[in-house]
């Protein structure tokens, strides 16, 4: 018997797709008898445990160590190790502080992350009925091993990947494996080669749940076999990628050690020159402004139900090109619902709702989604149901039956007589009924009509006999049609259109047919005109780059299929959101630039390996929080903006000051206090910037945009020199009054403060006043009044004021310090103007 196993493990890949004795024979088991307790214990020590590997947890040393791997972090360590070489002791520390900081930020967010096989683990713990020794036993799940004979019926677990030897009126759901919304009918027969894995009926899937009927199977892969299992090693095996922003903050820090390594690399230079300059090219406090930036707008898509997993998700949903949308769940409210119906004849309402109740197993809240759906549509006809169940007890029935596609109910009547109640395909109905052709065409009619428009379509028929013993098969009397469908979620549409109006393409992913596939598609407008559908098996052998980017909806995808997809997408350079709530979903959710699970229906399977969970399911939710993502990459890139102008402003100042053989005007303490203070408020106030008016109307940033342009740098460069002119002008006015020494610093570093007061307005926007709308941003206010407050403590608080080598200026100095903060927004505002003007004419048609 071993030797049997061993040589089926060997040879089927694929045990749906053979006999069911051909695979008991391979086993080598009797179905009646199942496993003995010696041959369970040798296939355990070969197959192992029933469960699923947990996953690597990454130590938390190394979590913390990352956070400290940057070249911006790395510049700043080298700046605070050279002051205490130094013996620089205030200054070192200072730096240390901020590192210190910035690292406990992010450790704290994202310490939790990495735990989608752990919920993967917990998914598989159940109990299962198994034959071993000729007796039916209730086992742990985890002690299964292929060849065990398990008995399943409704509401079980699926504990392992089975192969069906017996079923009747087996419906099991799957929809969180496959995607596919309605239960699929199982049965023994085996299945084509070709078949995926949603058409799979011979087979039951680890953590699937039995809706109805009763089976008798076979166990034939176990633990990380599994398709459970393979998702598990999907998942496992996804490296974690770097987003937009992490890549762009990278390249920004190799530019800035460029530049560090230039200024620093005059022999000419003393130490302490060189320490100044590196602290002033550095911004001290990037990373940190960066995670507030990222932590507030995760605070503000909170509020709007969107639950970020992952700090940097936020800038890249932001950035996201194309959201590949799962359909059951996420575009539509995974619950069977009776949209359409067709009764023949006038009296045949009535009738068509009875029967529909009558020839069910399903109760309101419980039971196959296609039988509750129609209990939910005949109740709110105002059926009365229970009434309807005393006055027609049911007495006999046939049940459903993939092969027959058909089930029958015998209900007793109280004048003695029966009521036969069946439904079915329309087919196999309208045979029951012995319609003649020419009345059988326009039904036929009717229920194409109904299944072009993706509907699940059900016929009815009932007939009333005087013996219960009569013929089943025919002499019924034709009620109509049903037809179901899993509709689109509430505002599903409205939300496909925002997204689209956003310039982010959308690609449905489902494991239903093609057709349901398509009628959703039209009924959300995915695309304009007809959407391009492709089936699953399509993708065999074919170059998935093309296929995916040819494609606006993929039907009866697998989740090797979903991954493949995604991959795909973003080898060609497409930054892409994947939206799911399966266990199929997690490998495309872990891969994914970003991962979107749906919270209230969500495995917990899917909410690990995501990034960012929709509390409310809401596709709308999805826009919103890309309009939060937007919003946010804008505000940091107007941080970045005020923060590399006020840096180099002060390299400027600094290596000005030297060519023309001017002391120091500022040394490092009082730049590294100078950077924390008109840095980190200035920059807690534009992350709290409303968005921008019409932001979601325009198209993704380019994935492969630098964070800073040509463009970009060149406005940086002019407006730093502007900054540092005002500043060398007025520390030259103050040499001139007081010569060298602490005042003429503190004439500079104040003079500095207010340009870079004056700077935070400009930075509001590139080509819009900068007083528009300020009443929406009364945090500006905050911030610079913070700033300017600081600095008087500074100069008012002795010890501070001796630390920083600070001197009081004498009043008549305060108007000249005054002026610095209008004038840089005075010059801007000049320069705005006259770019508004030249945009205007540039968009003005010409004349004649």
């Amino acid at each position: 018997m071993a030797m049997e196993g061993q040589r089926m493990n060997a040879r089927l890949e694929r045990p749906d797709t053979l006999p069911a004795l051909q695979v008991l024979a391979e086993l080598g088991v009797d179905v009646a008898r199942g496993l003995d307790d010696a041959e369970v214990a040798t296939r355990r020590a070969r197959s192992g445990e029933n469960s699923i590997a947990r996953g690597p947890r990454r130590p938390l040393l190394l979590l913390l160590l990352d956070q400290f791997r940057n070249l911006i972090t790395a510049l700043l360590a080298g700046a605070a190790g050279i002051a205490w070489i130094k013996g620089d002791t205030i200054e070192s520390l200072a730096v240390v502080v901020v590192l210190v900081l910035n690292a406990a930020i992010g450790f704290g967010m994202e310490w939790q992350a990495g735990r989608a096989l752990d919920a993967l683990r917990d998914q598989t713990r159940s109990r299962a009925l198994a034959r071993r020794n000729g007796t039916a036993m209730a086992i742990a799940a985890e002690e299964l091993v292929p060849g065990d004979v398990v008995l399943v019926g409704a509401g079980d677990r699926v504990p392992a990947d089975l192969r069906l030897v017996e079923a009747a009126g087996l419906m099991a759901d799957e929809s969180s494996l496959t995607g596919e919304s309605q239960s699929v009918a199982k049965d023994s027969e085996p299945v084509g080669i070709d078949a995926v894995l949603a058409e799979r009926r011979s087979a039951l899937f680890l953590g699937t749940a039995i809706v109805s009927g009763r089976g008798i199977a076979v166990v034939v892969e176990t633990g990380e076999r599994t398709e459970l299992g393979r998702i598990g090693k999907l998942v496992r095996d996804v490296p974690e990628a770097r987003t937009p922003l992490q890549g762009k903050l990278d390249a920004l820090g190799k530019r800035l050690a460029l530049v560090v390594i230039a200024i620093g690399d005059d022999g000419w230079m003393m130490a302490e020159v060189g320490i100044t300059l590196a602290v002033a090219a550095i911004p001290e406090a990037l990373p940190a402004v960066t995670t507030f930036i990222l932590a507030f707008g995760v605070l503000r898509m909170a509020r709007q139900k969107a639950i970020v997993r992952r700090l940097a998700a936020v800038e890249t949903l932001g950035s996201t090109t194309v959201i590949c949308s799962d359909k059951t769940g996420t575009l539509t409210l995974n619950r069977m619902t009776v949209s359409d119906s067709r009764p023949a004849g006038p009296d045949g309402e009535r009738a068509l709702h009875e029967v529909a109740v009558l020839c069910n197993d399903a109760t309101l809240t419980t039971g196959d989604p296609t039988e509750v759906a129609l209990i939910e549509w005949a109740s709110r006809a105002g059926l009365d149901l229970a009434s309807l169940h005393v006055r027609e007890p049911r007495v006999a029935e046939h049940p459903f039956d993939p092969r027959a596609k058909r089930m029958t109910t015998i209900h007793s009547l109280s004048d003695g007589g029966f009521r036969w109640a069946l439904k079915g395909s329309t087919e196999v109905v309208l045979e029951a009924c012995a319609i003649r052709a020419e009345a059988r065409a326009p039904l036929v009619a009717i229920n194409d009509e109904l299944a072009g428009r993706g509907l699940r379509v059900l016929a009815f028929a009932e007939k009333r006999t005087n013996v219960i013993a009569a013929d089943a098969e025919n002499g019924f009397r034709f009620l109509g049609f049903v037809g179901m469908i899993d509709p689109p979620r509430p505002g599903a549409a409205q939300a496909v259109a925002a997204a689209r109006r956003a310039g982010i393409r959308l690609i449905m992913l489902t494991g239903d047919q093609v057709e349901t596939a398509r009628a959703i598609a039209r009924d959300l407008v995915l695309v304009e005109g007809e959407p391009r559908v492709t089936h699953a098996r399509e993708l065999v052998g074919a170059d998935a780059h093309r296929v995916a980017l040819a494609t606006d909806v993929f039907a009866r995808v697998s989740p090797e299929d979903k991954y493949r997809i995604v991959e795909a997408l973003q080898a060609s350079g497409e930054v892409v959101a994947v939206t799911g709530d399966g266990v199929n979903d997690a490998p495309a959710l872990k891969k994914a630039d970003v991962g979107i699970a749906m919270g209230e229906r969500g495995t917990e399977v899917a909410k690990e390996a995501a990034d960012i969970v929709l509390a409310d399911d809401n596709f709308h939710t999805i826009v919103a929080a890309i309009e939060g993502g937007r919003t946010i990459y804008a505000n940091l890139e107007k941080f970045v903006h005020l923060m590399f102008s006020h840096n180099l402003s002060e390299v400027l100042t600094i290596f000005v000051a030297i060519v023309l053989g001017w002391p120091l005007p500022l040394l490092p303490l009082q730049i590294l206090w100078l950077n924390l203070v008109t840095d980190v408020f200035p920059a807690f106030a534009l992350a709290l910037e409303p968005p921008e008016p019409g932001i979601l109307d325009q198209p993704p940033r380019p994935p492969t945009e630098s964070l800073v342009s040509a463009r970009f740098l060149g406005r940086i460069v002019w407006q730093a020199s502007m900054l540092a002119g005002i500043t060398l002008a007025t520390y030259a006015w103050a040499l001139a009054r007081f010569g060298e020494g602490e005042l003429a610093r503190t004439m500079a570093l104040m003079s500095m403060v207010g340009v870079q007061i004056g700077q935070m307005f400009n930075c509001r926007s590139l080509i819009r006043p900068a007083i528009e709308n300020l009443a929406r941003s009364p945090y500006l206010f905050a911030a610079a009044a913070a700033v300017m407050l600081l600095q008087l403590v500074a100069l008012g608080v002795a010890p501070l004021r001796e630390l920083l080598g600070l001197e009081v200026p004498p009043a008549s100095t305060w108007l000249v310090l005054a002026l610095s903060l209008p004038l840089p927004i005075a010059i801007v505002e000049i320069q705005k103007a006259i770019a508004r003007r030249s945009e205007s004419s540039a968009a003005m048609p010409e004349l004649g």
